[in-house]
């Protein structure tokens, strides 16, 4: 069975934008899989830049809404950091290295500038 999915009908231009005069302004008529049609604006310096703006914002949107639907998700990276500090603190006591708590401590920075690097992401325009 063949998966419907989301496509982009039309895309006019309206014009230039008003709050900055290198962009433009395109409508887009967008079709959704169960056959829902709507219209959206989307802002770029060409079709392509504000298309591609258009599907960054909406994956930005479902993913926000998902994560504050499920607030107790932001929990577990916490819950995750200590469990590593953890393993790492019990490697040491068992074993007498305390090199192994230099590697939690590292281990550590390396998840919280993963994170650091995701947001980042996230947030770019």
């Amino acid at each position: 069975m063949k998966r419907k999915s989301r496509k982009a009908l039309d895309c006019k231009l309206v014009g230039p934008s008003e709050i900055d005069p290198g962009y433009f302004r395109y409508e887009v008529t967008i079709q959704e899989g169960d056959g829902e049609v709507y219209k959206a604006p989307a802002f770029g310096r060409d079709m392509q830049d504000a298309l591609s703006r258009l599907v960054w914002t909406e994956r930005t949107e479902k993913v926000t809404s998902y994560a504050n639907k499920k607030s107790w998700l932001q929990v577990i990276p916490l819950i995750s950091l200590l469990c590593v500090l953890g393993v790492f603190a019990f490697q040491a006591q068992s074993q007498d290295n305390p090199a192994w708590v230099i590697g939690g401590l590292a281990s550590i920075g390396a998840i919280i500038g993963l994170s650091i690097m995701w947001s980042q992401h996230l947030d770019k325009r």
